[in-house]
């Protein structure tokens, strides 16, 4: 039974990978041919990089459990963005990880005993020992994590369907996949964003409440034979756009902000490399003559080994 109902879970969250990659893909070839695009602007460019609220969150609690890797992540900030990207994309990994083995051995579930490998660790600080797992079991647990993730967010913000996903689990699993791919499909965008954007997240959480009260009005507009009631209905119509509107322009001015924040932090970056190879140039000869002495040193140093 457990097996069967890690399977149905681990589709459930396939099908969540498949609409979120799909529903991203459409949103960056529509977003600039029509303000009425039903995906958030920028969402495409929006995985490029984490915010930096959740990379402060990561290096802090990295503080707590591996202090020195934590400070080395924060030089490696300064020195190589790059590499410090790569880094704490990782770091955030492993904590999901950990955190998930956690809620498992709350539940009782027994974790499998893998072997262990040596890891010199992100970035060469301080060499650790971290298991060898497989390709399959990295991935599914990766799915598991996003799964309860998403379950609990909508428990916090939509517990009417998480209530019926929560009795469809229980009753009738083999519908459960389905069914929370096509829940993850509607909330998709604002589970997002309140992971990043917390602004952003609820301006999207109204847009999906008017879009929710313009289908019920056009249901009603076909339905309507009476002129006068349907001139009405349409007049409703026409105040939910006119809102839905407002809110889609604020949408992307959300966005817009977040992108010349971006673009801020890239110009001091592009500042701080120039004002190094300033400094570079400015003390050549010294560091030359200090490289020279430290090799010539290192051939002229007694070997005992």
């Amino acid at each position: 039974m457990k097996t069967t109902y890690a399977k149905i879970l681990v589709l459930a969250m396939a099908i969540l990978v498949a609409l979120a990659g799909s529903m991203s893909l459409r949103a960056a070839e529509e977003q600039e041919k029509d303000i009425w695009a039903e995906d958030e602007p920028g969402q495409a460019f929006q995985q490029a990089e984490l915010p930096e609220k959740m990379v402060e969150r990561i290096l802090n609690q990295l503080a707590e459990t591996e202090p020195e890797r934590a400070e080395g992540l924060r030089k490696l900030r300064e020195e190589d963005p790059e590499k410090f990207r790569l880094e704490i994309r990782r770091a955030r990994r492993e904590q999901l990880t950990r955190r998930y083995r956690e809620q498992r051995r709350r539940a009782g579930e027994p974790s499998p005993v893998l072997p262990q490998r040596p890891d010199i660790g992100p970035g060469g600080y301080g060499g650790r020992v971290t298991p060898a797992r497989p390709g399959r079991e990295i991935v599914r647990e990766r799915l598991f994590e996003r799964h309860e993730e998403f379950v609990e967010w909508l428990r916090k913000n939509y517990p009417k369907d998480a209530q019926r996903l929560a009795e469809l689990r229980k009753e009738k699993p083999e519908l459960y996949a389905r069914q929370v791919g096509l829940v993850y499909r509607q909330y998709r965008r604002i589970f997002e964003a309140s992971k990043e954007n917390p602004q952003l997240a609820k301006v999207l959480k109204e847009d999906l409440e008017l879009t929710k009260e313009r289908d019920k009005l056009l249901r009603k507009i076909r339905a309507e034979s009476n002129e006068n009631e349907r001139e009405k209905l349409v007049k409703e119509l026409k105040d939910i756009v006119s809102k839905r509107f407002d809110l889609l322009i604020k949408r992307r001015q959300i966005e817009y902000e977040r992108l010349r924040k971006q673009l801020e932090r890239l110009k001091e970056r592009v500042k701080q490399s120039e004002a190094e190879v300033e400094k570079w140039k400015a003390t050549k000869d010294n560091q030359v003559k200090e490289r020279l002495e430290e090799l010539i040193s290192r051939t002229e140093k007694f070997r005992w080994d």
